[in-house]
């Protein structure tokens, strides 16, 4: 038994903690690499909705300001 550990544990419980520890530190770090490979694959979409967006605004203030100029005619 480790001398740092209180009597309440046993060999096998530290063990099951270990093997359970290891287990979930896989779990996050394959979730981590693949919410990070999801996330790496969109960077390419922000340019491209950075252009789709400032041209949509650009759209939307032109038919603004032509529905303005026809009502005040």
């Amino acid at each position: 038994m480790n001398d740092y550990l209180p009597e309440l544990y046993t060999d096998r419980d530290i063990t099951r903690a270990r093997r359970r520890g290891k287990v979930v530190g896989w779990l996050q770090g394959g979730t981590a690499v693949l919410l990070f490979g999801i996330g790496y694959s969109l960077i390419g979409w922000i340019p491209t909705l950075l252009v789709l967006g400032l041209v949509g605004f650009v759209v939307y203030k032109l038919v603004r300001a032509s529905k303005r100029g026809d009502e005040s005619a």
